[in-house]
C-alpha cells in the first residue's frame, strides 16, 4: 500500500520523465527568469497541459499561453508544455536580474513535431524507477530527535515531506508504546497560525515540535485542511507495533508553515505531530 502511494506521490514528475525518455533527442530551451517577474509563453494553438519538474516555479496556463513564475532563488527545472500537435521542452534557469530574463517566448512558429507513441512495459517499468528515485531525492528529512518515546503514549513521528507542482506528500510513523491495540485512523491535518510574535519559526524549518515548544509558540488558530487521499500501511497496531503513512494535501504552502497532524485520542492524552517545514 505505502509503495502505491509513493508512486502516486512521483505522479507530478512522471509527464516529464516520460517525453524525456521517449524523445532523448529533442532540443530544449533555456529560460531566464527573475523573482517577482513573470515569464510569458506563446504558442499559435491553445494549450493541453503543462508539468515542471518543482514546485519552486508556479505554473499556468490559458488558451495558447503558458505562465511562469519563480517562487524560490537558486531554484532549476524542466517544464514540458502540450499543446493539440506539439511538445516543447524548457529547462527553468534559477532566477536572476530582471534585465536579464526572458519576458516573452513567442512559439507560434515553431515547426511542427508529431507526438510520440506510448513506451512500452520495459521502458515504463524504468521511468517509474527513475520517477521513484527523484522523488526520494526531492523530499526534505523532518528532524524528530527533540521527540521523545514515552511508555503509555502512542507517538507520531514525521519522517519526510515532499512538495510537488500538484500539492504536498507528508509521511509519517506512527508507534504504539502502549500496552493495548491501537487503530489507526485518518488523520485531521490543521495549519497553525496566531503564532507568538517573539518566537521565531525560521530556525525550525524541517522539524517536529516538541510539545515545550509547541507550548511557547502556542498557535491559537487551527485552520483544518483537506487531505485528497490518505494511506496507511497497517490499521491496527499491537503493543510496540510501528507503522508508516502517507497524507497527500492538494495544495501549495509559503514557507515557514506550521502544520499538525492528529490522530484518535488515548483517553486524555492527544496524538498529535506538528512541524515546520
Amino acid at each position: 500500500m505505502i509503495k502505491r502511494t509513493f508512486v502516486l506521490i512521483a505522479i507530478s514528475m512522471m509527464v516529464c520523465l516520460i517525453a524525456f525518455a521517449e524523445d532523448k533527442t529533442q532540443s530544449v530551451q533555456h529560460l531566464a527568469t527573475a523573482l517577482d517577474h513573470i515569464t510569458v509563453l506563446e504558442f499559435g494553438e491553445p494549450v493541453t497541459q503543462a508539468a515542471a519538474g518543482s514546485s519552486a516555479f508556479n505554473i499556468e496556463w490559458r488558451q495558447n499561453k503558458v505562465l511562469i513564475k519563480p517562487m524560490k532563488p537558486g531554484a532549476s527545472t524542466d517544464l514540458f508544455v502540450w499543446t493539440a500537435s506539439r511538445r516543447f521542452a524548457y529547462e527553468l534557469d534559477p532566477p536572476g536580474e530582471a534585465k536579464n530574463m526572458n519576458y516573452a517566448v513567442d512559439n507560434s512558429t515553431t515547426v511542427s513535431k508529431p507526438i510520440p507513441s506510448p513506451a512500452p512495459d520495459a521502458q515504463m517499468a524504468e521511468i517509474a524507477d527513475m520517477v521513484l528515485t527523484r522523488a526520494f531525492l526531492g523530499a526534505d528529512r523532518i528532524d524528530s530527535s527533540t521527540v521523545k518515546d514515552k511508555r503509555g503514549n502512542v507517538i507520531v513521528r514525521v519522517e519526510d515531506v515532499f512538495r510537488s507542482a500538484n500539492g504536498l506528500y507528508v509521511r509519517y510513523s506512527i508507534t504504539n508504546l502502549t500496552t493495548q491495540p491501537y487503530r489507526v485512523q485518518k488523520p485531521g491535518m490543521s495549519q497553525l497560525s496566531s503564532l507568538h510574535p517573539r518566537v521565531s519559526v525560521l530556525g525550525l524549518e524541517n522539524t517536529q515540535l516538541d510539545s515545550e515548544i509547541l507550548n511557547k509558540l502556542h498557535g491559537e488558530k487551527r485552520s483544518p485542511l483537506s487531505a485528497a487521499s490518505s494511506e496507511v500501511g497497517k490499521e491496527k497496531l499491537g503493543p510496540g507495533e510501528t507503522t508508516r503513512g502517507v497524507v497527500v494535501l492538494r495544495q501549495q504552502f509559503n514557507s515557514p508553515t506550521v502544520l499538525e497532524l492528529a490522530f484518535a485520542d488515548i483517553g486524555d492524552r492527544h496524538v498529535t505531530a506538528a512541524f515546520v517545514f
